[in-house]
Order: C-alpha cells, then sequence, then structure tokens
C-alpha cells in the first residue's frame, strides 16, 4: 500500500458514537467566540504586564541597607541641578533702575521762594503760619536763615548759592537714593544666590572669578550717560546717609550765604524732602532675568558603571526613583537584540501559561462561563482592569497595600457570583499576573493570598449585610497578620522600619475594611449582572406584602396557601441535599402567581366543585391549565422579579403532560372512535428543570398534589406515592438537566415522604351521636397511588 494511503485508526483513536473530533469542534461559533475572547485576554494581559515599564521593587521612603549600583554607564539631563542653575543665573542678574530727581527739581523751585519769604518777614512771630508748618521752622533756624538774606545782596547771593547747591545735587549718581522695599529685595537675592551655590554639587558649581563674585552685590542703574554699575554698599538708604551726603554736596556752595547752623538745617530739610531716587524697572529687570535663565543650557550628567546610584543608609526620595529609571531604560537601551527578544518571549510563554491554564480550568470546571460568552468577556473585562489598575497605582505611588481592595473585591464578587473555589483560583492568578505586572516579591504574594482566600472562605451565605463587613475586616486582619509575622520572619535583613511596618499593616487592614463596604454597596448591582440570589434579597422576596404575593393571595388563597407549602416541602428537600434551600422555598412561593389571571379553573381554587371545566373540551382545558405559566412569567416580567425567580415559573412543570386532560381527550376520541392524540399535545412548553432548586420545586409540587388527592393517606400509601411519582419524573427525562443523581433522589423521597407524613398523620377518631356520611361518589371510588383524580389542579 502506497505509504500516502490513509491508514485505518488505532482502536484507541476511534470516537465515540455522537463525538467529533477536536479540530472539528473549531467549527462551531460558539467556540470560535470563546477562542477569541481567551486569545484577547492573554494579548490585553501581556501588553499590561510587559508594555509599561514595571515599578521598581523600592518605594519612597525605604532606608536601604545596601547601596543601589549602576549596571552600565548611562547619561542623563538632571532637571533640578538645570533648574538650580536657571535660578541662579537669574538671581545674579542685578536690578535695573531709574533716576528720579523730581524732588530734587521741585527743591530749586522752592527754596529761593522760601528764602524770599523769609527776607520779606521781620521778626519769627510775624512769619506766616502756612510756611512755618510747610518748612519747620523755629526761632534759632529763623534768625540764621535771616542774618544770611540781610538785604537784597545778601538775597541775591543766597538765592545764587542755593541755586549752585540744587545744581551739585543733580549732579548723575551724587545722589542715589534707594528705597527700604528695594533695597530688602537686593539683599535677599545676594542670600538666594549663596544659598543656591552652596546647594550645588561642587563640579555644577559656574566658574566665578573674583570680580564676577560681586555681581549679586551691584545694581544697574540709568544715567544720563548710559547705564552703570554701582555697588550697593554706596547706594544711600538711611535718612542719615542721605543728610550726610547732602551736606557734603552744597557745604561749599552756601558757605558763601550761610554760615554753619543754616547749611545744617537745608540739609535735614532737603534729605527729608528728597526720598527714594532710585525707582525699580521691574519690566526691564525681569526681561533680562529671563534671557539670563533661557541661556543655560540642559545640565548633564553621567554615571559610570559600578558607581553607586544611591548609597547605603539613605533614605529614598523621588529623585532617586527617578534616576533608577533612566538607569533602567539605559539597561534595556544597551541589551542586544537577542536579549529583548528573549525577554519579550519568556514573558509571554509565562502569561501564556497562566492564562491557558486559566481557560482549561474554566472550560473544565465553569460551564456556566465556559458556554457564555457574554460572561466569559465580563469575567475577562474584570479581571483586566484589576491588573492594569494595580499596575497604574504602582507606577503612580508604589503603595502595594491598595492592590488589596482591588483584589479583595473581586474575589468576594466572584464567591458570590460563582463558587469559592472559582473565586481561589481566579485569585491566584491575578495575584500571580499582578505580581509580574508589578515586581511585586514573594512577601506581597503571601501577604494577598493570605487576605483574599480569608475573605473567600468566610463569606459562605450571606443572610444578613454586616457579614460583609466582617468578612471584610477579617480579611484586613489576615493581611495584617501576614505582613507583621513576614517582617518578624525576616527582621534581620529587611530593609523596612518599625514605622513603615506599621504604616503598611493600618493600609492593609483598611484595604480589607474598605473592600467589604465597595461589595455592600455594589451588592444589588452584582446580583443583577451575575443574576443571583443571596440570601438577603431572597429574604426579601418573602415578604407576604410583595405584590405578586399579596394578589395571590387575596385573589387564589387555594393557591397561595398551596404555594407555602411546597415551599415549606422544597426547603426541607433541598436542605437535605445541600441545595439552596432559601432560594427553593422562595421560588415555590411565586410558581404559581400565574394562576391568578384564572383561579377558579384550579382545583385548590375551586372548592371541591368542578363546574368550570365541565362546559370546556379537554383540549380547551389544557390550554387554560397550561397558560398559567404564560401568565406567571409575564407577570413576573411586570413586577421585576429576577431571573433566578422566573427560572421557577417556567421549568416546575417541566414538558410534563397534563394527565387528567390527556386521560380525558383519550376517553372522548375512545367513544367518537377518532385517532387518540398525542402527548407531545399535552404536555407543557418547558423548559425541563435546569438547577437542583427548581428540579426539587417540581418533585415537591408533583407530590403535594398527587398524595392530596389519596382518600386514605397511610404511610405505606403516601410513601409509595413520593417514590413512584419521583420515579416517574425521572424517567420521563424532566431531571436530566437538573444536575441531581440518584443519591440526591432517594434523600428527596426520604424527606418529602417524612414532610408529607406529618400532615397526613393518623388521628384519634372522636365519638359522635351520628355517623358522618362520605361525599357523593367519592367515599365509594377506589384510589390508587398516583391516581388521576384532582391531577387537574395544576
Amino acid at each position: 500500500m502506497p505509504f500516502w494511503k490513509r491508514k485505518p485508526r488505532r482502536v484507541e483513536n476511534l470516537l465515540g458514537e455522537g463525538q467529533v473530533p477536536w479540530h472539528e469542534r473549531l467549527r462551531d461559533p460558539k467556540v470560535v467566540r470563546q477562542l477569541i475572547v481567551v486569545a484577547g485576554f492573554y494579548l490585553a494581559t501581556l501588553l499590561i504586564v510587559q508594555v509599561p515599564d514595571s515599578p521598581h521593587t523600592i518605594h519612597k521612603g525605604t532606608q536601604l541597607k545596601h547601596p543601589i549600583l549602576s549596571r552600565v554607564e548611562f547619561t542623563y539631563v538632571d532637571d533640578k541641578i538645570a533648574g538650580d542653575l536657571k535660578e541662579l543665573a537669574a538671581q545674579r542678574v542685578p536690578g535695573v533702575y531709574a533716576l528720579d530727581l523730581k524732588a530734587v527739581a521741585d527743591l530749586k523751585k522752592e527754596l529761593p521762594e522760601l528764602l524770599g519769604k523769609v527776607a520779606e518777614t521781620k521778626t519769627f512771630e510775624t512769619l506766616p503760619a502756612d510756611l512755618a508748618t510747610a518748612w519747620p521752622l523755629k526761632p534759632a533756624t529763623f534768625a540764621a536763615l535771616k542774618k544770611g538774606v540781610a538785604d537784597a545782596d545778601a538775597l541775591a547771593a543766597a538765592q545764587e548759592a542755593v541755586d549752585q547747591a540744587m545744581a551739585a545735587l543733580a549732579q548723575p549718581g551724587q545722589l542715589l537714593v534707594i528705597g527700604n522695599a528695594d533695597y530688602e529685595a537686593e539683599v535677599l537675592r545676594s542670600r538666594q544666590v549663596r544659598d543656591i551655590i552652596d546647594k550645588l554639587p561642587t563640579n555644577a558649581r559656574p566658574e566665578i572669578s573674583a570680580g564676577e563674585k560681586r555681581s549679586e552685590e551691584v545694581l544697574t542703574i540709568r544715567l544720563p550717560p548710559g547705564e552703570e554699575k554701582f555697588p550697593r554698599m554706596n547706594i544711600l538708604r538711611t535718612p542719615g546717609e542721605v543728610q550726610s551726603q547732602v551736606a557734603s554736596l552744597i557745604a561749599t556752595p552756601l558757605d558763601v550765604a550761610f554760615d554753619r547752623p543754616a547749611i545744617e538745617w537745608l540739609a535735614g530739610t532737603i534729605a527729608r524732602r528728597i526720598g527714594p531716587t532710585l525707582k525699580l524697572d521691574q519690566a526691564a529687570t525681569e526681561n533680562r532675568r529671563m534671557e539670563a535663565m533661557a541661556a543655560v543650557g540642559p545640565y548633564k550628567v553621567t554615571r559610570m558603571a559600578g558607581t553607586a546610584l544611591v548609597r547605603a543608609g539613605t533614605e529614598i526620595a523621588d529623585e532617586d526613583l527617578k534616576i533608577l529609571d533612566l538607569e533602567e531604560a539605559a539597561y534595556r537601551h544597551e541589551l542586544r537584540w537577542i536579549g529583548r527578544v528573549g525577554e519579550v518571549l519568556g514573558g509571554a510563554t509565562i502569561i501564556a501559561m497562566v492564562v491557558g491554564l486559566l481557560a482549561v480550568y474554566v472550560w473544565r470546571f465553569q460551564p456556566r462561563v465556559s458556554r457564555s460568552t457574554a460572561r466569559s468577556a465580563i469575567l475577562a473585562a474584570v479581571c483586566l482592569a484589576v491588573v492594569g489598575a494595580s499596575k497604574a497605582i504602582a507606577r503612580a505611588d508604589g503603595y502595594v497595600e491598595t492592590h488589596a481592595v482591588l483584589l479583595t473585591t473581586l474575589a468576594m464578587i466572584l464567591t458570590i457570583a460563582y463558587s469559592q473555589v472559582f473565586a481561589m483560583a481566579i485569585s491566584w492568578t491575578l495575584i500571580f499576573l499582578i505580581a509580574i505586572g508589578t515586581r511585586s516579591d514573594f512577601d506581597w504574594m503571601m501577604t494577598a493570598t493570605a487576605g483574599t482566600f480569608t475573605a473567600i472562605l468566610t463569606l459562605g451565605e450571606i443572610n444578613k449585610r454586616s457579614k460583609l463587613i466582617q468578612v471584610g475586616a477579617l480579611a484586613g486582619l489576615a493581611f495584617l497578620a501576614a505582613v507583621g509575622g513576614l517582617y518578624l520572619w525576616r527582621l534581620a535583613y529587611t530593609d523596612l522600619t518599625g514605622p513603615q511596618v506599621i504604616r503598611s499593616c493600618l493600609l492593609y487592614f483598611g484595604s480589607g475594611l474598605a473592600a467589604g463596604f465597595l461589595v455592600l454597596g455594589l451588592l444589588p448591582f452584582i446580583e443583577r449582572l451575575f443574576g443571583i440570589a443571596t440570601n438577603i434579597s431572597l429574604l426579601e422576596l418573602c415578604d407576604v406584602n410583595q405584590p405578586a404575593l399579596r394578589r395571590l393571595a387575596m385573589e387564589a388563597p387555594g393557591t397561595y396557601a398551596h404555594s407555602l407549602y411546597i415551599g415549606s416541602l422544597a426547603q426541607a428537600a433541598a436542605e437535605a441535599v445541600g441545595a439552596k434551600s432559601l432560594l427553593a422555598r422562595v421560588g415555590a412561593y411565586f410558581h404559581d402567581i400565574g394562576k391568578v389571571n384564572k383561579p377558579h379553573y384550579f382545583v385548590e381554587n375551586a372548592l371541591g366543585k368542578t363546574e368550570a371545566h365541565e362546559g370546556l373540551t379537554p383540549a380547551m382545558s389544557r390550554l387554560v391549565i397550561m397558560s398559567h405559566v404564560k401568565d406567571g412569567l409575564e407577570m413576573a416580567d411586570r413586577l421585576g422579579l429576577p431571573r433566578y425567580i422566573r427560572q421557577f415559573i417556567a421549568e416546575h412543570h417541566g414538558t410534563t403532560v397534563t394527565e387528567y386532560f390527556y386521560h380525558e381527550a383519550e376517553v372522548q376520541a375512545e367513544r367518537m372512535g377518532s385517532e387518540p392524540p398525542h402527548d407531545t399535545d399535552y404536555r407543557y412548553p418547558g423548559p425541563k428543570p435546569r438547577s437542583r432548586e427548581t428540579a426539587i420545586v417540581m418533585l415537591a409540587d408533583t407530590v403535594e398534589g398527587t398524595t392530596r388527592a389519596l382518600k386514605d393517606p397511610t404511610a405505606a400509601r403516601v410513601q409509595a406515592t413520593v417514590h413512584e411519582m419521583v420515579m416517574k419524573r425521572l424517567m420521563d427525562g424532566q431531571l436530566d438537566q437538573s444536575g441531581l443523581t440518584l443519591s440526591d433522589l432517594h434523600k428527596i423521597d426520604e424527606t418529602l415522604t417524612k414532610a408529607l407524613l406529618s400532615v397526613y398523620h393518623t388521628r384519634v377518631p372522636y365519638p359522635t351521636d351520628r355517623p358522618v356520611p362520605e361525599a357523593s361518589g367519592e367515599g365509594t371510588k377506589k384510589e390508587e397511588p398516583g391516581g388521576l383524580k384532582g391531577a387537574w389542579r395544576a
């Protein structure tokens, strides 16, 4: 046989009936959609973990016990030093001042007028009051001035001397007076220059010659010839300095006309009236300082390989973290392409293994997720959000404790929505991915595992809202204990200090507690999003003031009592097999709410009368009876009942046959000589029960209606009837999708029998004067277990 001929398959490779090869399954649209979700989750996780640079393992405030050395030589721009150099250049630019001698010009006009008034006045007492006030003259001063202007020639000589004195004061650079505020600003500028120079590293300090070192001690003054620089020490500031300078300038011109007291008075008066003659040109000063800052280029620093980036004993600051980031970038740049490719492939392989194992686990053990593309997509999106947010937080501030809020919250949500095992699998996967993406160490992984798993294992049934807060607090305590234990275990060589550990413990405890409050607030949205029922919402639905139950009690009291009884039976049976007993009870309360539209057509509301169906054909009666499922679903939609309650309404009959009317239809067809009807015409539309709780309500509803029809409900007959009806539903295939095992059915059989016998127990007959007649027709007809009488009740 040629080698290209297809060989027969080995026996162990032959597929069973109904099985298809794995590659054929890939053509299924559902499988394709799930593979797309998995591939998208993998690619997004790979981007989140590898593309943004991972944060450092050390954080701000860490006290190093060992230095951090540079692995490569690299050069970087030190923005801080460059900023200091720019500030230094700006502060070394002197202030630009303009000379303002308007006060001198005014005095040049006013002083001659004063001398003329003094010459005209004979005595001090006759001096005008306004003149004495404007020029604070005293008798001695008046006498000294009067002596200098005794006659007309003396007055002319004195006025000429004053003009010469004012001309001497108006000479550029002779009278430089600065205001106190401007002087203090210049002093502060000099001090800032010295502080900046002292703060700069030695190799970054500019080379300054002896002459340049005094640049911050000068001022730039605009004089008529041009700008000149004057030392700040030569600038006049105090009144005494100004008066002394004025006196030295006017003494020579005034000596010819006045004696010493008059010259001293004139010098003091002029000094008081002069004021600051230097006015700061703010715009020009700022422009020159901006130009000086712009002229300073970036400052580059080179770090050699093997030198310390951060020294031992240093407390990590923001600047240190920036340098470490730059060294990391330089190291990655120095890697050859094969190293970078290997890094990418290694990360991609590890993440592929983690995501693949998670996908296989979900496919094998979580059919609710694997069969629903929407659930898979939502779960993938939530996991990506947690991983991405955790990495963003780590890159922003480095507080890894805040990741605990996200992890604990998601773990509690998954526990509520699915199961504890599934929540632990997802949580451990996320912890691993976050540790890779944020470079978290073993200590963080142990701490995160301790807190999240504590929250998962202690959650259980949520019977009260405070349970979520308690679980959050327990998770916080587990976080706290893990952090404290690891710190004590590694006390000899850890870089953490006591205050840092205390802060971390408090943050972890607060994170766990915050997760509890967060889940408490999100609980209604979680229930609606995942279509789940917590005991809190179920207890709220048990309220008899619910519109559906209140209407059922008013318009169909028999059905209401029947529903309450079915709820008790279903709860007991669910507890026996470990199902959700409260869910079964609440579902039983609502399973027959559709009967309120036509209550008198159902035997429990007809008070033993059958007139409602006497004028109807079996086919019509069958439609009326079956309509209560459709009516119940419509009513549930109007009332906004959750999906898990609507399942009980739709599934509590499955696809069973309305046996009473089917039997009547057979009898009618036989009597008329026609073909008997097919049982499919008398079956409920379904679906069959798809959960243990809905199947239990179906069995409880079936056995309750059948045993109620028994005339003599002895223990043996009740037990036989219950067993027969349970097996009948099993053999009819109604329980195929429920998840109930044969062991569960045995326990349900026993529990329902025990509960029914507690109602149909034997009573001691009471004495009476006359016998009680039996009901017409019912006292003589023999009833067999599973008989049809009363079967049209539902």
